[in-house]
Parts: C-alpha cells; sequence; structure tokens
C-alpha cells in the first residue's frame, strides 16, 4: 500500500510538473507571437517600405518637372551625387529637376534611364559665347556652322576616347558595377549636319549619352562624380574652346567643306553630273567600312586628257580631274578592274568628306540617287506604265500596287518613285540590277513576241528618260554591249585607271549593230505625283536594329535601296520623321514630294534658344519631347526611298 500511495504521488507530482512546462509553453509561444508581429509592424518590411517610398518621391519629383514646366533650378551636381549613393536606380530621376552649373558650362539632364540594362541616359552641355570665344566668321554661314560642328563632335570624340570615358565597367556578376559609358554620336569619313553639336550666335550645346553606374540596382555615385564633374571639364574645355584648338587645323577643315560645296554647285554650270578629282584614292578598305585602303597598290585617281577639267575653288586651291557630263554614261572594263569602285565612290559623292579621306572634292549631284533589284518589296500606286504594261488579266501598271514585287517590277517602280522626287542622276550596276529589265536580246524578242511580253528594258527607256525628264543615267555595265547604241560616253576601267574609249566603242557598234527590235515607243511616258497616307503603326514603337533595317511597333522596314547611307543618324532621324508626317497629314494633304521638300525647308533653319536657356536643333522638330545628339541629316530621297517601302501605304489620289 505503501508503494501504491508513493506510486500515485509521484506520478501526480510529474504529471503536475508537465501541465506547468506546457502552459509555460503555450504562454511563451503567444508572447513571442504578439510580441513578434508588434515589432515586425514596428520596424519590420525595411526594404519593402523604403522602396515604397521612393517611388512615391520618384513620382512627386516626375510631378515637379511637369508642373515647373520643364524649368529646372540651380544645383550642386557633386552634392546631388553624393546624397544619391547607395540609394535605388530609380532616385536618379531626381537629376531631371536642376541645370548645374560646372567650370565654363552648364549641365542638364534631358532623359534620366530607368535602370541600368536601360538605354542610357542623355545629358547636354551648354558652354555660352563668351567662354567658347569663337569668332564669327567660324559660322556666320550655314555651311561653317556645318563644318564647325562636325569639327566640334570629333574633338569631343577624341578627347572621350583618350580618357577612356566611353568604356562601360567590364563585369560578370549581376551584383556588379555596371554602366559608366560616356559618350557622343561618332562620326564617320563624311561630313554631316548633325545634332551633336549645336551652335546659336557662338553659343555652343554638346548632346551626351551616359549610363549612370549602379551595382545591382543601386546608384554607384562615386564613378558618375569622376565623369560628370572631374573628366566632363576637362574634355569640355579643351574640345569647346576656341583658344585651345588647332586653329589652323579647324580653318583648313572649314575650308574644305565649302570648297567641297562651292564645287557641287559648279556641277550644273558645266553642265556635268559628277566630277572625280585627279589624285584621289577611291578604294575602302573593306565592303563594310568608309575608310580609305592603305596599301601600295592603291591607284591614284588620273583622269581621261579628253575628260578633264579644272576649278578654282573658294580658298585658292586648284583642283583638275574627270567631268562626267549629262547624259548617259556607260563604265566598261574586266572584272577587278575597279568599275564598281568608282560608281561606288560616285554614289557617295552627295557627301562632302574630311581631309585626308581620299574622296574629299569627289562632288557628285546632289540628287543622285542608285537604282537596284528589290525582290519582294512593297509598291503602292506607281505608274510603272513606261516599263511594264499590258499585264495579263487587264491590270492597270499606271498605279501599280503589290506586296511582293519581283526584280524587273521593283526596278521601274523605283526609277518613278526617285524621277517623282526629283532625281536628276541614276546609277546602274548591273550586278544588282534585274536581267530581264536590263536588256532583251534578239533572240528573246523573237522567241517571245513584243505583245506577249509586258516588260520594256531599260535600254529603250533611257535615253527619253534623259532628253524628256532630264535625268542622266551612269551604268557599270560587263556584259551588254547595246547600251554602247544609247551611250553619249563609254569609260573603260583598266587597272583602276579610266579611259575614255568612246570613239572606238561605237566603231566597235556600228561594225557589229545588234538588229534589236526598238520596243519603248515613241516617248517615254508618264510620272505619278501621288498623296499617300502613311499607315497608323509608324506611330508604335520605333526601333533601329541597323543602318539599313527600323522597326514599328514589331513591323520591319528594310531600308537596303537606300545604300548611300553612311550615317546610323541619318536612320535615327527618318525613323522620326516618318511618325511626324503621320501626325502632320502633310503628305495627304500635299503630294509626297511637296510634303518632303517643305519639311527639308524647316531643317534648312538655324538653331534657336529654347526657354530652359539650351538650344533647339532644326532636326529636333520630328521630336520636340526629346533633344537628342543622334541625329544626322538624310536626303530627301532616302526618307521618299523608306515612305515607299513602308507596308501598308496606302494613295489617295494619284495625280499626272
Amino acid at each position: 500500500m505503501e508503494t501504491v500511495g508513493a506510486f500515485q504521488l509521484d506520478f501526480h507530482f510529474k504529471t503536475q510538473k508537465a501541465l506547468c512546462r506546457l502552459l509555460l509553453a503555450i504562454s511563451t509561444h503567444s508572447s513571442t507571437t504578439m510580441s513578434g508581429n508588434y515589432y515586425k509592424q514596428k520596424y519590420g518590411n525595411k526594404r519593402q517600405k523604403q522602396a515604397s517610398h521612393q517611388q512615391a518621391s520618384y513620382q512627386q519629383q516626375k510631378q515637379r518637372f511637369q508642373d515647373n514646366n520643364g524649368v529646372r533650378t540651380p544645383g550642386d551636381l557633386a552634392h546631388h551625387l553624393q546624397q544619391l549613393d547607395r540609394q535605388q536606380y530609380g532616385a536618379y530621376k531626381e537629376l531631371l529637376n536642376y541645370e548645374y552649373s560646372l567650370p565654363g558650362f552648364t549641365l542638364i539632364f534631358d532623359k534620366v534611364q530607368s535602370d541600368p540594362f536601360a538605354p542610357p541616359s542623355r545629358i547636354r552641355v551648354l558652354v555660352k559665347n563668351d567662354i567658347a570665344q569663337f569668332p564669327d566668321i567660324y559660322y556666320s554661314s550655314n555651311d561653317r556652322r556645318v563644318a564647325l560642328s562636325d569639327y566640334l563632335t570629333r574633338e569631343l570624340v577624341s578627347k572621350i576616347k583618350v580618357l577612356r570615358m566611353d568604356r562601360r565597367f567590364n563585369t560578370s556578376h549581376w551584383n556588379d558595377v555596371k554602366g559608366g559609358q560616356f559618350e557622343i554620336m561618332q562620326p564617320g569619313q563624311q561630313i554631316l549636319d548633325r545634332t551633336s553639336i549645336v551652335i546659336y550666335q557662338g553659343h555652343i550645346e554638346a548632346r551626351f549619352t551616359f549610363g549612370l553606374p549602379a551595382r545591382g540596382r543601386t546608384i554607384t555615385a562615386q564613378r558618375a562624380m569622376d565623369v560628370l564633374t572631374g573628366q566632363l571639364p576637362d574634355i569640355v574645355k579643351y574640345a569647346l574652346k576656341f583658344t585651345l584648338l588647332d586653329q589652323q587645323d579647324l580653318k583648313s577643315f572649314i575650308e574644305s567643306y565649302e570648297d567641297q560645296q562651292w564645287l557641287r554647285k559648279q556641277l550644273a554650270v558645266q553642265d556635268l553630273v559628277a566630277f572625280v578629282p585627279d589624285g584621289a584614292m577611291l578604294p575602302r578598305e573593306s565592303g563594310v567600312s568608309y575608310k580609305p585602303l592603305k596599301t601600295q597598290n592603291a591607284v591614284p585617281f588620273k583622269s581621261p586628257e579628253s575628260l578633264k577639267v579644272d576649278f578654282a575653288c573658294p580658298s585658292g586651291k586648284r583642283v583638275t580631274g574627270m567631268g562626267i557630263r549629262r547624259g548617259i554614261t556607260m563604265i566598261a572594263g574586266g572584272g577587278y578592274h575597279g568599275k564598281s569602285t568608282l560608281l561606288e565612290a560616285l554614289e557617295h559623292g552627295i557627301y562632302n568628306h574630311i581631309p585626308g579621306d581620299g574622296r574629299e572634292y569627289l562632288v557628285c549631284d546632289p540628287t543622285l540617287c542608285k537604282i537596284r533589284s528589290e525582290d519582294g518589296r512593297s509598291i503602292e500606286a506607281v505608274d510603272i506604265s513606261p516599263y511594264i504594261d499590258n499585264l495579263p488579266f487587264g491590270v492597270d501598271s499606271t498605279s501599280f500596287s503589290t506586296k511582293d514585287a519581283s526584280g524587273s517590277t521593283s526596278m521601274a517602280a523605283s526609277i518613278q518613285e526617285m524621277v517623282e522626287i526629283g532625281a536628276g542622276t541614276l546609277l546602274y550596276d548591273e550586278d544588282t540590277c534585274a536581267t530581264n529589265f536590263m536588256i532583251r536580246d534578239q533572240r528573246m524578242q523573237r522567241i517571245i513576241q513584243k505583245e506577249n511580253e509586258p516588260i520594256t528594258p531599260l535600254v529603250y527607256k533611257i535615253r527619253s528618260l534623259y532628253l524628256e525628264k532630264g535625268v542622266s543615267s551612269i551604268l557599270v555595265i560587263g556584259g551588254c554591249g547595246d547600251y554602247v547604241d544609247v551611250a553619249n560616253c563609254v569609260l573603260e576601267m583598266r587597272n583602276y585607271s579610266p579611259r575614255d574609249i568612246t570613239e572606238f566603242a561605237k566603231e566597235i557598234a556600228s561594225q557589229y549593230p545588234s538588229d534589236l527590235r526598238q520596243e519603248g515607243g515613241t516617248t517615254y511616258g508618264n510620272v505619278a505625283h501621288r498623296k499617300l497616307c502613311i499607315p497608323e503603326h509608324t506611330l508604335g514603337k520605333q526601333k533601329v536594329n541597323s543602318m539599313s533595317n527600323i522597326s514599328y511597333d514589331g513591323q520591319e522596314l528594310v531600308l537596303s535601296a537606300a545604300s548611300n547611307l553612311v550615317d546610323r543618324g541619318q536612320t535615327n532621324w527618318i525613323v522620326a520623321a516618318i511618325p511626324y508626317l503621320y501626325k502632320e497629314r502633310s503628305t495627304i494633304q500635299f503630294t509626297l514630294k511637296d510634303a518632303l521638300y517643305q519639311l527639308d525647308s524647316k531643317i534648312d533653319a538655324d538653331p534657336t534658344p529654347h526657354p530652359n536657356q539650351m538650344l533647339r536643333a532644326p532636326m529636333d522638330i520630328v521630336d520636340l519631347t526629346v533633344a537628342t545628339g543622334e541625329y544626322a541629316r538624310p536626303t530627301v530621297f532616302q526618307l521618299a526611298q523608306a515612305i515607299n517601302r513602308l507596308r501598308g501605304l496606302k494613295a489617295v489620289s494619284p495625280l499626272s
């Protein structure tokens, strides 16, 4: 009994002890949970709260900037960057609200990227005329302003490369520092009207892009401070201040540009369409480079005596060389002897080239365009009847449309489209042309009778195109001797040197007549002047994939026909100009030609000051929401080539 009682007492004690432990555990858990929730609510979710707070702050900054109509307040850039260090990346947006005075210039942010992986931010630098100190004579005319702008852009590119500011951080991990590259649009061998430098009454504005640095998505301000407050003042000082430049080099650069402009104007006076100077180095490094070929085998150009002309330029420089007269010029010769090299140089003769390029002083008719075959291109309401008529099923070729043109049809349309806009000289390279559009030989004329062949080859229309429309032609021909009959001048390229063989070629033609049946009719035919409705999808997302490939809202537009585009900045401007024309409805109210020349006249204007104390370039007109330094001026013909290839383009009313 005692044993049992002791056991019961011990069991009762252990049960009570266990129960107390259980109650204590429940009480502790409840207390911990309550206190955990309390402290979590009070001090927890720090990152989420911080991100939410910063997002509200960014929206306030954006709203503040909009409420102030873009007017910025003076600020201390170094101080602001220090404050932003280690904050979330979006805090960079605060920089939009201020203008910063640094030694010798004012700096503003036009656009701040949303994250380190987005396209870089845009900044502008303004150097007042009393700091830049450029004499008026250096920008007193539009030509001098363009040349000075181009020269200063090259100076900035050079200084940026020397300081390695154009290199981004080379990192492999997500949390490493990203961005940091500081750039300006890099010019090529041609001197172009650009927006990278804007000049107004001696004030100079430079437009850059800068990848604002970050570690992950956290601001790393030190690199931004190094570039913007350390290196940038030096490059602005040494590249945009007249007294610190090589003034003789600048003077020679501007004189060379003015001489080339003057030479191009003399072509019409001398009844020429092109001039190639003696001593020119026409070959290039490669098919994808515009830089001159540096080799002992490069042959300097030398004009045949029968075609030699000379000019005394405004600078006092005297140049001699080959003049190609209006009419029809045929360039013949064996393979690899320089025919296509000469034609490619002529194609780019619409531009002025930098001193030392080898093609400086080579000038051509500014309305010159190249025609090539383009299988699959889109055509809208073009009158191709001079070349293609009598189509099956009674299809009308006076207002012809297709979404999938053949090579010959594309060439017919391209000729008519360029003549519509006002082209005065057309180039053809036999290698890139549709054979059945160039010629139909005697045997084929007998095998397929004319009433069953809708295509009239170019050889039968090229004379009337010149005599009636005033359009000259330059052709590279290696396998079709029938063009000798219609040519005014025949050149032979032999070992990269031209020879005038017109008399010899005509003599051979008379000894061996082609006996072709004339199929071109008595007149050239009509050229339609169209009003066009640009498709609405051009208002969608714009993307420049390459210099010859763009897209709107995912729909690709190939610009390979505009083979004389030489700068991505030209493509950048074209991709912005097309939706501008859509919004203005100018191609509906006026013919395409009139609409394009009206726009071209607007970008002939001088830069103007802007209320925010910065400058506005004439090319900015196509998109006033952003001041970009990445535009370069194309020709009206290049813009027309882009518009004509838009899928979804519709004619409003074809006119005679």
